[in-house]
């Protein structure tokens, strides 16, 4: 199949209880081949827009919500985990200082991705400082599979002139600007460490590359070029591509290749304020009226075999103080049609790859 919908209502527990086996080669298996992965399953817990802010949103009062999704990858045993951007709005304040702390020096070894968020508060620079990245977008291999971060915060005021975000000057972008953008050196970038990677490729950025609607990446189509181009050459080396953003969970099958919208762990957001929650509560999280937040953080345990197997381990919690979109008065659903719920499901998958077992 060339594109296929994964449905969370009934069609998952039918297709995919037992794995269902879906074709990731353009050429049937011939020719050159990926790269075996490493021995064994590799674990990684995988959360997404945290967006922790004291005092504005949902469930940042304290780090609970962190705490608790970094003992479930300790509980799991997991070998890493890695947000999917706006983990915070700024770097410099203490209470920032602090969960970045409890994260980088976590057992599980954590690794990070910018969202558009990510550096509100102090130069894109500084927050890679903070995050122990490189650069906004990097690589590494891991369990023998190589993970490639992507950074998409890209603006254009006009046409051929990136500017990446950094102190919140996207809010002040010209009338007519464009955002979202892979840069042409990154997306050349990006062709060198997929196209010749001997490994099994996990793609990862905060904006979907994916994605119709939903401030999507600018450029997708040519980012995409690269994915389909890679496994043309080496059947399965792209296998799984995710991203953050949309505070939405939704999975889809796009020339052999699994795009994984991650579910915020903390809330859905909504232009239009509410007041559905208790004014108690309104006194020490001031910008709640635009959430829609759920009881317990979302997560997520991502686990893959070598032989393309992928399969995650989701979780569900509660509408926060009982509230939901509809109860507020917002559309449960978005203009792909991708519904607004705490959740990120499960699913089993059996990718069709060719092994190169020399």
């Amino acid at each position: 199949m060339d594109v296929a919908r994964i449905d969370r209502r009934g069609f998952l527990a039918g297709m995919f209880a037992a794995g269902a086996a879906v074709s990731a080669s353009a050429n049937g298996g011939r020719g050159e081949t990926a790269m075996p992965a490493g021995n064994g399953p590799l674990k990684v817990c995988v959360f997404s827009d945290l967006h922790y802010h004291p005092g504005r949103w949902t469930n940042t009062e304290d780090m609970s919500f962190m705490e608790k999704i970094l003992a479930r990858a300790e509980r799991e045993r997991c070998d890493m985990v890695i947000h999917c951007g706006d983990l915070l709005h700024g770097v410099r304040k203490p209470e920032q200082k602090a969960l970045l702390k409890l994260y980088n020096n976590f057992k599980v070894p954590g690794y990070h991705i910018l969202g558009n968020h990510d550096q509100d508060g102090n130069p894109y620079e500084e927050t890679c400082e903070a995050y122990r990245m490189p650069d906004g977008h990097y690589s590494f291999d891991k369990g023998g599979f190589r993970f490639v971060v992507a950074d998409p915060n890209y603006f254009c005021n006009e046409p051929g002139k990136f500017i990446h975000h950094g102190r919140g000057n996207y809010f002040k972008r010209v009338k007519g600007s464009t955002i979202n953008w892979i840069p042409p050196e990154q997306l050349e970038w990006m062709r060198s460490v997929i196209v010749g990677s001997p490994y099994p490729c996990i793609v990862l950025s905060h904006q979907s590359f994916e994605r119709g609607h939903g401030a999507p990446v600018m450029n997708s189509k040519e980012v995409r070029a690269i994915f389909n181009e890679a496994n043309a050459k080496k059947p399965g080396t792209v296998r799984l591509v995710m991203n953050g953003h949309l505070h939405i969970d939704h999975l889809r099958i796009l020339d052999g290749i699994l795009y994984w919208d991650v579910n915020s762990a903390n809330y859905q957001y909504y232009a239009k304020r509410h007041d559905k929650y208790p004014e108690e509560y309104m006194k020490t999280h001031r910008s709640a009226w635009n959430n829609i937040g759920w009881k317990e953080p979302l997560s997520a345990i991502l686990t893959m075999w070598p032989d393309g197997r992928i399969k995650i381990d989701g979780s569900k919690s509660d509408w926060l103080f009982g509230v939901s979109p509809t109860d507020a008065g917002y559309p449960l659903f978005d203009e792909d049609g991708r519904e607004t719920h705490p959740e990120i499901q499960s699913v089993d998958l059996a990718f069709k790859v060719a092994i190169d077992k020399r």
